[in-house]
């Protein structure tokens, strides 16, 4: 096992919005012997009622790096609507150099189907990402309205992170979910040279809930793309990359 000194050490973080693809990610750096990275920790803190102060307590903890670690890369990923102070957590981000992973999804109609597929599933299994291939959900009727709702979340949702990301104005890497899906391999290697990690093969835990192809997914698919005709996402609708 390798040690490395504190300098050598990169804090990161990674900032997303649901279904774009950070369990995956996460769970690829896990598999990483040079990476310490943990799951949704603000997410757990706060439904476990704890205050700001406790989650700003974790994460200095998390980010004051011992004198001789074991890891190269330590972090953890979170969503803005899971932190309780977002001025003082960017205050604790710039204080220790933390390094930005930036998740993002080009395709926000996908985005928006895989929510409303994700509590599908976790209403059947307790999880909110597929680890049985035998827990995929069946095809379903979407609500008009619901997605609606929720297409108008995702675009307020991506405006506040971005805001979010370039008030910190630290070292950012944005990435494309979709990119990682198409070229795993080199989107990878991007992510170990921002982190200042050797490139090793990594093995992620998670499998796809919601196929790239929305036509095995959505059952009113047609519908549902008129309805949104001559607007920016009617070719999202039939968009296949994988």
């Amino acid at each position: 096992m390798a040690y490395y000194l504190r300098n050598q050490v990169t804090p990161y973080v990674i900032l997303f919005i649901e279904r774009d693809g950070s369990t995956y990610l996460t769970s690829l750096l896990i598999s990483h012997p040079d990476v310490e990275a943990i799951y949704e920790q603000f997410a757990v803190l706060k439904q476990q009622e704890a205050t700001a102060s406790d989650q700003l307590s974790w994460a200095r903890d998390l980010y004051t790096i011992p004198f001789i670690s074991k890891n190269k890369a330590r972090g953890f990923k979170t969503k803005l609507v899971d932190v309780l102070d977002l001025d003082g957590f960017a205050a604790l981000l710039k204080e220790k150099h933390v390094k930005v992973i930036q998740m993002r999804r080009r395709n926000r109609v996908k985005a928006v189907i895989s929510r409303i597929n994700a509590r599908r599933l976790y209403d059947s299994t307790g999880n909110w990402n597929l680890y049985d291939k035998n827990d995929r959900m069946p095809p379903m009727v979407v609500d008009y309205a619901q997605f609606d709702q929720f297409l108008k979340e995702r675009e307020a949702a991506d405006e506040e992170l971005q805001a979010y990301v370039d008030m910190l104005q630290l070292p950012t890497l944005k990435i494309i979910y979709e990119e990682l899906l198409t070229d795993k391999s080199a989107t990878l290697k991007t992510i170990f040279d921002f982190l200042n990690i050797p490139n090793k093969a990594v093995q992620e835990r998670t499998l796809k809930n919601t196929s790239d192809d929305l036509r095995d997914v959505v059952l009113n698919l047609d519908e549902l793309q008129t309805r949104y005709s001559g607007t920016p996402y009617a070719d999202m609708f039939t968009e296949v990359l994988v």
